[in-house]
């Protein structure tokens, strides 16, 4: 038997190999993450689809990354904290202060390598973040600002603060209720996106520290020893054949430990395989039960999302789509400075509001929605110099008829429904069965309605500005009632690609918690899970910058736990595993 440094397991490979540009290029984030249960990219996605959903009776295509990097590789780069309320609400679940805001705040920052914006950018906005966001000392991902500012982005600002939402200063000093420009994991040299697999793995590669990398690897189950309580004691792995050869099965050791990463739909559907989970549904697929826990593939949170659109009198990306002398000027510019409209993963300005007592929601969806904290918002505002659509393939949304289109979209995030992953069989090759269960509550079908209503009120006053046409584009001036609200939601909703929450952290006392605080599996030794199906609940907003500081945290109990850290120097460890 070897010894390996490190071994990691990823079911793909490089995605800079496997879709290049269309993976690195800011721009070209949305590409292969719609609705659409054919829109998707097999060398870099899993191709998951949801159950019909209970509110709009459709199958929808997840985005989950399949590739290094895995959904860090996928997502739309915006970079964003969490809030101080909403860090108390998560140490109060779990037990533990360490959770506390200004208690992560030096894990968020001992990630990321920022870098200023250009202030000559900025001509006709504001953009302004606070100088103590970010340490000197941090990386190696890059969070930094695109070379270039949309015109639409400039527009939306204005609005935002019009409706009451203030300027802040960014969003990473724990305050979201506001206005601002947002972070984005864009290197500022190249433009191109960061993920975990272009900044922590690169770097490591070029170091003493590389771990072994399995590519192509599939984690089929975990090993576990017959001691009491079981230890993690192995990973069952099958690497794809080339070539016509068959595929190859084998077991990984852990002389000391497992970590699984492998997300929020993976994570659990692995440790279910594997014997972790509902005893009673385990029995149904004949898989022995090693610990009964009821909360594996439980809890699953995520952010819905929804927009309308009109024409501007702005230049938008809408124009690229129909305009091949616009669309090379965009690469030209993009090529020789890593700027203009390919260096743009969104508006780049996003709002954040409790909805105002003039929205008029009933007492019932006030009292569902008082669990979340004071300083938790319940929607963002994130507008797109493009036609969004009804997002079933967001990369051919624009009808291509020369006119410059924008939208404003709303995401919940103080959901109120819950979904859940479980599965069909105990191999890891059959897909799990997976319900988001968007707009299952009532309290969140009502919500979406009052969002639409303000979409539109605030296209109102950007119409009063010159900035917007009257007309209504999508879904337009036929959609008015409550009932017409939501039978076009039901063609349009879709997903920021926020799972998170099927292993949740909580206490031992808690009968749906999976890991204790330092996100280690209850009922078994030598195991944790590490990733966003660990959180005992989502953060507002987008949960990248959450998934970083959860794992540089449980990093450094690892070591210490480990003795590998002596002298401020790290002992690499010998035949642990990790699973991503």
């Amino acid at each position: 038997m070897r010894d390996t440094p490190l071994p990691v397991i990823e079911a793909g490979s490089f995605y800079q190999i496997s879709n290049g540009n269309l993976s690195e290029v800011p721009a070209y984030g949305p590409w292969f993450s719609g609705n659409d249960v054919h829109d998707w990219q097999p060398g870099i996605d899993w191709g998951f689809k949801t159950v019909p959903q209970a509110f709009s009776n459709r199958t929808y295509h997840l985005t989950r990354g399949k590739t290094l990097g895995g959904s860090s590789a996928r997502n739309f780069m915006l970079y964003q904290r969490g809030t101080v309320d909403s860090f108390s609400k998560w140490a109060e679940l779990v037990n533990d202060t360490s959770y506390l805001f200004p208690n992560v705040l030096p894990y968020y920052k001992k990630s990321p390598q920022y870098t200023p914006f250009d202030a000559s950018l900025y001509t006709n906005s504001t953009n302004t973040q606070s100088p103590t966001s970010f340490s000197s000392s941090g990386g190696p991902l890059q969070v930094s600002f695109p070379k270039s500012v949309g015109s639409f982005g400039t527009s939306a600002q204005r609005a935002f603060q019009a409706f009451g939402m203030g300027p802040l200063s960014g969003f990473n000093d724990g305050a979201l209720l506001g206005s601002a420009y947002a972070t984005s994991t864009i290197d500022p040299t190249t433009g191109l996106r960061s993920s975990s697999s272009s900044s922590f793995l690169a770097t490591a590669l070029l170091r003493s520290l590389a771990p072994t990398i399995y590519t192509n690897t599939l984690a089929s189950r975990l090993l576990f020893s017959a001691s009491t309580p079981p230890r993690a004691a192995a990973v069952l792995a099958t690497t794809a054949g080339t070539f016509g050869t068959p595929s190859l099965a084998y077991t990984l050791a852990a002389r000391r430990s497992i970590i699984l990463s492998a997300g929020a739909i993976q994570s659990p559907q692995l440790l279910q395989v594997s014997g972790i989970g509902n005893c009673s549904a385990l029995a149904r697929h004949a898989i022995p039960c090693v610990s009964h826990l009821l909360g594996v593939g439980a809890h699953l949170w995520d952010h819905p999302i929804f927009g309308t659109s009109h024409r501007v009198r702005l230049a938008t990306a809408s124009a690229a789509a129909s305009n091949a002398t616009v669309a090379e000027a965009g690469v030209t510019a993009f090529l020789e400075g890593a700027g203009g409209p390919l260096a743009q993963p969104g508006a780049g300005v996003y709002g954040w509001e409790k909805l105002p007592a003039s929205a008029n929601l009933s007492a019932a969806t006030r009292e569902a929605l008082g669990w979340f904290p004071p300083d938790w918002p319940e929607v963002e505002w994130l507008p797109s110099s493009a036609l969004r659509g009804d997002g079933n393939t967001p990369e051919h949304g624009d009808p291509g008829d020369g006119t410059d289109y924008a939208t404003i979209s709303t995401v919940l995030v103080a959901p109120l429904s819950r979904g859940s992953v479980g599965i069909e069989s105990g191999e890891m090759g059959v897909p799990p069965v997976i319900d988001p269960a968007w707009l299952a509550e009532e309290g969140d079908r009502e919500v979406a309605v009052r969002c639409v209503r303000r979409q539109r009120e605030m296209w109102g006053w950007l119409v009063e500005q010159g900035v917007a046409e009257e007309e209504e584009v999508y879904p337009g001036e036929g959609v008015q009632t409550d009932e017409e609200i939501l039978g076009w939601l039901r063609e349009s909703l879709s997903t920021v690609n926020h799972a998170s929450c099927t292993c949740k952290m909580g206490t031992r006392g808690d009968p749906m918690a999976v890991l204790d605080g330092e996100a280690r599996v209850f009922g078994v030794d030598g195991l944790r899970v590490v990733d966003a199906s660990s959180f005992p609940l989502l953060v507002p907003g987008h949960p990248q910058s959450t998934v970083y500081m959860l794992a540089e945290k449980i990093a450094e109990k690892i070591l210490e736990e480990e003795g590998m850290v002596a002298n401020g120097n790290l002992s690499l460890p010998m035949g642990g595993a990790c699973i991503g």
